[in-house]
């Protein structure tokens, strides 16, 4: 696609600073009416900050935006809402004891907007419709998946009259099936005359939505991209450099050779609720061997995130019993498991292990058995080798978590609960905010915690994932494991067979 005309949003030589830390340096980009411009970059790579920069949420220390030819200043998202830009972030914001009507009512208001109560409902019940999903307008968020809640950020949008919807890693989060539907939301938006900043930093993703992409790494462009430029290598390249096919970060290879120790851990006939009382486990009977990749996969929403919790002690059995190298956990909580040597790496670690408003060196006390009196100095030493061997990019240790971006934020989950993984690690789609260097390193990583041994249970919706690291597969559907392989005895079309029975 040509674009010739006048961009509707220009930014220019944009330089944004926190302390220790240049997230943006010097950056430049044009979007275009009825566009698809795709962000692409690697964990920390300036991409959300420049995202906040336009939507008014930053203030740029440098540089300039103009919309429409009009060179303006955000100081709120507010000013940027005037001019029609509206930014969807990846964890929705929204107020989880309101009703989605409420919600989106709430937000109207802060904008100094009004819409009647009917209008709104058709809103999000039509936006619901365009993902495949629904939305009761009356329903509480807290009641709400991440899908539903993301149709409510969209809704609102729709509401604002936003014609420039900038689309923060949306769909690391969101099932298969529901990606696509989003993406044809997204060429909906296109061929209405609305212009959209897709970020992320899948490749796949980029290529299968964009019209155009702008690379960025470590806070600079390296370079945009026209469709027809599109070739993953180069992409690939200009994202990492040389550092995907160096020795640093290995490709990954098959399963780690592996088992036949000690059994740690085993679910026996497990029955769990998920958070609206509905059976999410029916039956579960799993045995986990130390030294094994023990993979478990199926179609979101099939209680993987409740088998997860049941495993590191955040999710009670209603029936069934739980027992860690012997002895009987069942309903003893997430303490008692975590002090048995088990590991936890989320796919949304500000829900489940960090604080967000506590520093890196904080959040690793938090999980560190540093006994009565913790060694802060030392501990600091710590977090930065951890920083530096990880790639995590903070100001410094003891910058808040919050402060990171998601990729980040991710990285550090993984270099705190691999530290801490002494008898067994449960990954829960722990990927999704990985970029694609990383997400090699983690799959070795995790291989070579299986063969130091420590027990694995990798919990994701990617065959391709799940294949590569494990010993063993178990299928889940419906909550119910409806098939346990060798990883030698199975193949993809098997698997995906069972993951719609």
């Amino acid at each position: 696609m040509s674009f010739l005309h006048t961009p509707i949003l220009r930014v220019f030589n944009i330089v944004k600073r926190f302390p220790g830390v240049t997230a943006l340096n010097g950056v430049s980009l044009e979007l275009y009416q009825g566009e698809v411009h795709v962000l692409l970059g690697e964990n920390g790579s300036g991409k959300s900050t420049l995202a906040k920069v336009i939507s008014g949420i930053y203030l740029p220390d440098s540089g300039s935006i103009e919309v429409a030819g009009r060179q303006v200043v955000f100081s709120s998202p507010a000013d940027a809402i005037r001019y029609g830009i509206y930014y969807i972030p990846q964890t929705p914001s929204l107020v989880e004891s309101l009703t989605v009507t409420e919600n989106v009512l709430l937000a109207l208001r802060s904008y100094s907007l009004l819409a009647g109560v009917g209008r709104v409902r058709e809103v999000v019940r039509e936006v619901a419709s365009k993902l495949g999903t629904r939305v009761d307008p009356d329903t509480k968020v807290s009641e709400l998946s991440y899908t539903q809640r993301q149709t409510v950020e969209l809704a609102k949008a729709v509401l604002l009259g936003a014609r420039i919807l900038i689309v923060d890693e949306v769909t690391t989060y969101l099932p298969r099936v529901v990606r696509e539907f989003f993406y044809n939301y997204v060429r909906q938006v296109r061929e209405g005359g609305g212009s959209v900043i897709l970020i992320t930093h899948k490749i796949s993703e980029a290529v299968e939505v964009a019209d155009r992409i702008t690379i960025l790494r470590v806070g600079t462009v390296v370079r945009t991209l026209e469709r027809g430029e599109f070739n993953v290598e180069l992409i690939r390249k200009l994202m990492f450099g040389n550092r995907v096919t160096s020795s640093t970060v290995e490709q990954p290879g098959g399963p780690t050779p592996g088992g036949g120790g000690e059994e740690v851990a085993r679910l026996e006939n497990a029955w769990a609720r998920d958070d609206s009382g509905n059976l999410a486990l029916r039956g579960v009977t799993l045995s986990i061997m130390r030294g094994e990749v023990l993979g478990v996969v199926g179609i979101a929403g099939n209680g993987q995130r409740e088998l997860a919790e049941v495993l590191v002690g955040l999710r009670g059995l209603v029936r069934g019993r739980y027992y860690l190298r012997g002895a009987d956990v069942t309903n003893r909580g997430t303490g008692t498991v975590r002090a048995a040597g088990v590991g936890f790496i989320p796919e949304a670690p500000l829900y489940y292990i960090f604080s967000g408003d506590l520093s890196l060196v904080e959040n690793v006390a938090i999980a560190s058995r540093w006994g009565p009196v913790i060694r802060w100095d030392s501990l600091a030493s710590r977090v930065r080798k951890l920083v530096d061997t990880y790639g995590i990019s903070a100001a410094s240790p003891r910058a808040p978590v919050k402060t990171l971006s998601g990729g980040n934020i991710m990285r550090l989950a993984v270099a705190r609960e691999l530290e801490l993984s002494r008898n067994m690690l449960v990954a829960y789609n722990a990927t999704r905010s990985l970029d694609e260097a990383f997400s090699e390193y983690f799959l070795n990583a995790v291989r070579d915690l299986a063969q130091r041994g420590t027990a694995v249970v990798y919990i994701s919706e990617s065959v391709d994932e799940v294949l590569a690291v494990s010993n063993r597969v178990a299928v889940i559907s419906s909550g119910r494991i409806v098939g346990l392989f060798d990883r030698e005895g199975v193949n993809r079309d098997t698997v995906e067979r069972l993951m719609v029975m």
